[in-house]
């Protein structure tokens, strides 16, 4: 069973992680450096239980989840993006339970705007975030090589110095990180895919259930955290999500006192994992009337705090060819696909 912090102890933890966290370089891990890199992650999780938070960077969605409705209705859309679209990056950020950062790392998954599906929104948004697309596609790691390493690691299962996974509204984080971990589709329903989660991160948190309003940018800087690298890219905002967890750990004397805890239902609220621009779409159920960006589905238009209209074209519209297993066979090629889909 990890170890309870007290209050003290954790405003220690937070202060140590942000002391540390400005000498944190980004490792950037291609194809080229992944066997190097990958190892030294391991090495640097090896010494005991670590608290891992992630990102990951993907190229829109083919459908839109949602805004209220059954979980099995939004799982269905879920899986349907995760099983159909390719992840850009997978960042993660690691600290020891003492509140010293272990390091960042930043995967660079191949990718190749020419052939895989992709909301060309997305690509344009990523792109102005840093993200470097021609080397995706000439030096980007295979996803399903990733997955096949993460798999057979210590990162995963269940067993005493298991990681903690922190999320900052990781629905999609996890969607596609279990793509990954398993090289299948997803399970065909909820309860498949939070039994599978549990099998492979038996610890999760959850930073929107703490923190329910605001994005994470917007977070971090209420708390007063700097950002390192830029934003909207996997390794950074793995980072941020790091030090916010530390920030949370300050007023939850009991978040780390569990051997593990279980997905609740804010997976299905709050955690949506839906984000545009960096700011989460929020249900309506949830969320306040004066939120900084929010969809209307009447009228199909983003509504932003100073209250200009963006138009967009109707989900309905849309057709996409699908195929089977598209991470583990060459994709087809497809005239650069242009999608009325938002970023994320």
């Amino acid at each position: 069973m990890s170890p309870t912090p007290s209050i003290g102890l954790g405003r220690c933890l937070a202060a140590s992680l942000l002391a540390s966290a400005a000498d944190c370089d980004v490792h950037d891990v291609w194809a080229w450096n992944f066997d190097v890199e990958f190892a030294s992650l391991l090495v640097a999780c090896s010494a005991s239980s670590v608290i891992l938070a992630f990102d990951v960077e993907f190229p829109g969605f083919i459908r839109q989840e949602p805004r209220t409705g059954p979980r099995a209705v939004r799982y269905q859309v879920l899986r349907e993006n995760v099983d159909t679209l390719r992840p850009i990056q997978l960042g993660v950020a690691i600290a020891n339970l003492d509140g010293k950062p272990l390091g960042v790392w930043s995967f660079n998954l191949h990718f190749d705007e020419c052939v895989d599906l992709h909301s060309a929104k997305s690509i344009a948004f990523l792109r102005q975030a840093g993200v470097d697309f021609p080397r995706h596609k000439a030096e980007g790691i295979e996803a399903s090589v990733l997955g096949e390493r993460l798999a057979a690691s210590d990162l995963v299962g269940w067993h005493a110095r298991a990681p903690w996974w922190v999320t900052f509204a990781g629905f999609y984080d996890f969607g596609y990180l279990l793509r990954m971990l398993t090289r299948e589709k997803l399970p065909q329903n909820s309860g498949g895919f939070d039994n599978s989660l549990a099998h492979f991160c038996p610890r999760r948190y959850e930073l929107r259930d703490e923190l329910p309003h605001g994005s994470l940018d917007s977070l971090a800087s209420k708390h007063g955290l700097q950002r390192r690298g830029l934003a909207h890219t996997a390794g950074s905002d793995a980072l941020l999500t790091l030090e916010l967890f530390f920030i949370v750990l300050t007023t939850r004397v009991d978040l780390l006192s569990q051997s593990h805890t279980e997905v609740t239902s804010s997976w299905w609220g709050s955690t949506c994992g839906m984000e545009a621009n960096g700011t989460m779409l929020q249900t309506p159920s949830i969320w306040p009337s004066s939120s900084e960006e929010s969809w209307d589905m009447q009228s199909n238009m983003w509504y932003q705090s100073h209250g200009q209209a963006i138009a967009a074209t109707p989900w309905s519209n849309w057709e996409v060819e699908r195929w089977d297993n598209s991470w583990e066979f060459q994709t087809p090629v497809l005239a650069a696909p242009t999608m009325p889909l938002l970023p994320r």
